[in-house]
């Protein structure tokens, strides 16, 4: 096989930012599924990864629990 061919089937995304059950902090204010508020720098844990990294849905514990599904964008590494 040709580099030319294996860098075609290369996939960029499927190499996420974080893996599951990561530690992450979230760079600003968000809700939960529920709608309740989330203040920038609250840590929680990557439950799920979607489109190969391009959001994840993270659960909170403190100081809210709940889940929310945020862009990689909006989360650092803790």
């Amino acid at each position: 096989m040709s580099y030319e061919t294996m860098h075609q089937f290369q996939d960029p995304a499927a190499h996420p930012l974080f893996a599951e059950l990561s530690v992450v902090e979230v760079l600003c204010a968000v809700e939960t599924d529920d709608r309740m508020p989330v203040p920038a720098g609250s840590h929680g844990t990557v439950v799920t990864i979607y489109g190969g990294g391009k959001a994840y849905e993270v659960e909170f514990a403190r100081p809210v629990i709940g889940n929310c599904t945020l862009s990689a964008d909006t989360l650092r590494a803790a």
